[in-house]
């Protein structure tokens, strides 16, 4: 740690229960006097320790802190919550929680940041039982968090109050790995214990207190064990503290720690209420070849875990709302009364949280108006390292675009310590292969490449810059620096004066089953911080942390949702270095990735409505199961099952549009034809006219029309939403309830110099959409989107399109809000789109597709007035995508 970061500590510490910050004179005369005090306990002076920029830079640090904030996030509960915390507060000795309270400070957390997480944790905490109540009693529920957002300091804020409370066991489930339980189990160690159970020395907490020390089962090196169990001898009534037990969730470890108690604490068992947080809630689905890591058994052996204790309370955390305990079921019956199911099912409440505003996630990074412009194109693998490729393939070379993402790890981390951030980790990820053989065969050709950039910024960075950039690999970073750094505040020159510094430290370790590479970044091991390169597969895609993630490349082809968002690591908190992170992934995974981003973030915002209508965790449950999101959950999630799996959705409020088309051109041709046609059909029954720059728009057509073609266009099998029948169900419907009708648009471009197209005797712009991603036998449209912010708004007056701004002052307006004008029609909107796969490329195809718009609120906090059943091909999705990940890792 600096000095310049003590001193911010510090003065934090110090202004910690204030709510705002002093005014900046007040904060500079504190900041000054703060670095008198550390002066003479390093008994040096002032000006040896701190310039005038220094007390500047801590002015400035502070106020930062003080501008994080976190909201308190989204309740839903049953309507039987009786609260109990409020009550009892001043009865509770809240040691722990006091403790970790002020190391979280330390640590540097923002004090409002801090305020919110003491609220949160009341709200969960009193939202499980009290523990001092008598009798039998049982509570279950749900905590939905952001990837790497803070979860882990969530839980274990909730194990400290729970401890103060009088919770006598409280059991972690960390996940399916060692590496994740055993991160898991340090920072336990740290943040809840104060004690390391590795080296058996004081950490982290127990700065602010020794008097007590929760008795812990487990250590940072091992899982629980009968033999370590039975070696403490001791049985849980012999201790007055709470035992603790960071566990993997694994069957066998289940049922050994089952047999431990039933054989040595039978009959007290009933004496000690007991928390159990599922630190993975939506992890262990069914696709899994390990007996132990079978959902089915583990849910069965966290089921007798729990009955083992009269007074229990269960809390999952996950970080999707599309969790496995909503989606797995194959009915709603089965979700909340299923055997596997019924004692796992969040019945008591869920919380979404907000993650703090300093949060970097998939709205920052990968939406339409993201404010970092991070993600890369991968185009250059399939030769040296292709996506989809067997057991025993073996790289002997490495592509251009992972030389170019080591290279802006390189500088990355340089120009962090240009700015000042010194003994910090520094992290890249590299996932490209869910084999461990291929990532440890991977790791060694990427070592030699680091071994040989390193040669080169011994021999070479010192020299004039001239003679260093006659060198091939310093040519080849600066090249890099140019096109991806030059904003970045430093020179070339700075940088490659810096460089040496930066990449001696740097490492490669493999994260995988057959690794003995710890991912280790403690300060006793590593002082000064930790670089590394980390391969890996599973073994980086769940829960696992990379401390000061800088770059990123990952190569995978799947668009399985909960695989995608775990895979994420680039998600978190990059403050000071948020604008030179790099993430390398295909235009496919990006696509995905956006498309799941939006899906969620709309979802998320829409729980605010769903509080407010008082929605139960049942009924919660049910609006994610009938989200059109959970039919790609469930392909991914029934795949191995070999079966065709019903689902009910809600098309009320959404739009449904051909954002994967089939590439033939027999295909393409035929689809032509059939939306030609419905143009054709349209002015039989009205004359279609230009609407508002968008096109041509037939008004209150018959749904007859687009029933035919909607039957009749040939569907690529990845567009789920748009499988004929449900659709045709559908619409089906809204005319026997209502008599719908249906308003049709034949989209025309703005841009002219696309040059027109002509279809049935109209001429049209088409869509101009760059589109990398064509295959042999698909076209994926970019984010999987094919029509613009504004297209359905068509159909509706301009006093009802001002109506809906006023409503949602927005920049960025989602279509969404002119969906739920009342008496809108149903859109059916006709697109000929242009596609190039470069900008504005000259060679170019004109492809046919088309979007439906339905009208009605799908953010509301009614339940659907209709659902209609989609079948999710699993057989198809298995043949055509990465199975899930099976590694046999741990």
């Amino acid at each position: 740690m600096t000095n310049l970061e003590k001193l911010v500590d510090s003065v934090s510490g110090i202004l910690a229960d204030r709510r705002e910050p002093p005014t900046e004179e007040a904060l500079l005369g504190i900041v000054k006097a703060q670095a008198g005090t550390l002066a003479m306990a390093m008994e040096k002076s002032v000006s040896e320790l701190f310039t005038e920029k220094d007390y500047a830079d801590a002015v400035k640090a502070v106020e930062t802190r003080f501008s994080i904030r976190m909201t308190l996030g989204t309740m839903f509960q049953a309507e039987d919550y009786r609260p109990w915390l409020v009550a009892k507060q001043g009865q509770i000795q809240w040691y722990y929680w006091n403790r970790y309270r002020k190391y979280l400070l330390k640590k540097g957390f923002p004090p409002n940041v801090v305020r919110s997480l003491d609220a949160l944790t009341d709200k969960i905490l009193d939202h499980t039982e009290d523990p001092q109540k008598e009798g039998a009693w049982t509570r279950r529920g749900m905590v939905v968090g952001h990837v790497q957002s803070g979860k882990t300091a969530n839980y274990t804020g909730l194990m400290c109050k729970a401890a103060d409370a009088g919770y006598r066991v409280i059991i972690v489930l960390a996940g399916t790995l060692n590496s994740l339980r055993n991160q898991t189990q340090e920072r336990i160690d740290s943040d809840f214990i104060g004690w390391c159970t590795r080296t058996k020395v004081h950490i982290g907490a127990s700065t602010f207190g020794t008097e007590r020390q929760p008795i812990c089962f487990t250590t940072s090196e091992g899982d629980f064990s009968r033999q370590t169990a039975n070696a403490i001898a001791m049985k849980l009534d012999a201790v007055k503290e709470p035992v603790v037990l960071i566990i993997k969730k694994n069957k066998s470890t289940l049922e050994n720690l089952y047999s431990w108690l039933t054989e040595n604490n039978r009959h007290s068992l009933q004496n000690f209420p007991m928390l159990l947080i599922d630190d993975e809630a939506d992890h262990a689905s069914i696709n899994t070849n390990s007996k132990d890591e079978d959902p089915t058994a583990i849910n069965k052996a966290i089921r007798n875990l729990l009955s083992l204790f009269s007074r229990a309370s269960f809390v999952g955390y996950t970080a999707t709302p599309f969790a496995n305990i909503f989606i797995d079921p194959d009915s709603v019956d089965e979700m909340e009364n299923g055997e596997e199911y019924k004692d796992l099912f969040p019945r008591d409440f869920i919380l979404s949280l907000d993650p703090p505003d300093n949060y970097v996630g998939p709205q920052q990074l990968l939406a339409d108006n993201a404010s970092l412009d991070c993600v890369r194109d991968i185009e250059d693998n399939e030769e040296y390292l292709p996506v989809r490729h067997k057991i025993d393939f073996t790289p002997e070379k490495l592509p251009e675009s992972l030389k170019t993402s080591m290279a802006c790890f390189f500088l990355a981390k340089t120009i962090r310590l240009l700015r000042g951030q010194r003994n910090k980790n520094h992290s890249m990820m590299v996932n490209a292969s869910r084999f461990t053989k291929v990532q440890n065969s991977l790791a060694l050709i990427i070592s030699e490449h680091l071994k040989q950039f390193k040669q080169s910024v011994v021999n070479y960075a010192g020299l004039i810059e001239e003679k260093a950039l006659q060198n091939r690999d310093l040519s080849f970073l600066h090249d890099v620096f140019m096109e991806e750094f030059r904003e970045a505040g430093f020179s070339w020159a700075e940088v490659q004066s810096g460089l040496r510094e930066a990449v001696d430290p740097i490492e490669v370790v493999v994260v995988n089953s057959g690794s003995r590479d710890r991912l280790d970044y403690s300060s006793r091991n590593y002082p000064g911080g930790r670089s590394l390169i980390a391969v890996g597969g599973l073994g980086l895609s769940r829960g696992l942390t990379l401390e000061g993630l800088i770059t990123s490349y990952f190569l995978r082809n799947s668009i399985m949702y909960d695989t995608l968002m775990q895979m994420g690591r680039w998600f978190g908190y990059r403050d000071g270095y948020a604008d030179v992170c790099r993430i390398f992934m295909t235009p496919t995974a990006a696509s995905w990735y956006s498309h799941i981003a939006d899906a969620t973030e709309e979802l998320r915002k829409d729980f605010k409505t769903m509080e407010l209508a008082k929605l139960t965790p049942k009924e919660f449950g049910l609006r994610i199961r009938s989200h059109p999101t959970s039919l790609i959950v469930t392909a991914r999630n029934k795949m191995r099952t070999g079966r065709k799996v019903p689902m009910q959705i809600a098309l009320e409020g959404r739009l449904a549009e051909t954002s994967v088309l089939l590439a033939d051109e027999e295909s393409i041709a035929h689809n032509k034809r059939i939306l030609e046609a419905v143009c054709h059909e349209a002015e039989k029954e009205t004359e279609g006219k230009l609407e508002q720059n968008l096109g041509y728009l037939w008004k209150s057509v018959s749904p007859a029309i687009v029933v035919a073609a909607i039957q009749a266009f040939r569907f690529h099998p990845e567009n789920l939403l748009t499988y004929p029948e449900p659709l045709v169900q559908y619409i089906d419907w809204m005319v026997s309830s209502s008599g719908a009708r249906f308003d049709i648009l034949l989209r025309s471009s703005s841009d002219t110099s696309v040059g027109k197209y002509r279809v049935d005797g109209k001429d049209i712009y088409p869509i101009r959409r760059t589109v990398p991603n064509q295959e042999r036998n698909r076209i994926e449209f970019t984010k999987r989107r094919v029509a613009s912010k504004g297209d359905e708004r068509a159909g509706l007056t301009p006093e009802q399109i001002l109506k809906v701004k006023q409503e949602h002052p927005a920049d960025n307006l989602p279509d969404r809000y002119y969906r739920n004008v009342p008496g809108r029609n149903p859109l059916l909107m006709i697109f000929f789109a242009r596609v190039s796969k470069e900008e504005k490329g000259e060679d170019y195809r004109i492809v046919p597709a088309y979007g439906v718009s339905f009208p009605g609120d799908s953010g509301s906090g009614k339940r659907p007035a209709k659902l209609v059943e989609y079948v999710v091909n699993t057989t198809w999705w298995e043949k055509n995508y990465d199975m899930p990940e099976d590694d046999p890792e741990e």
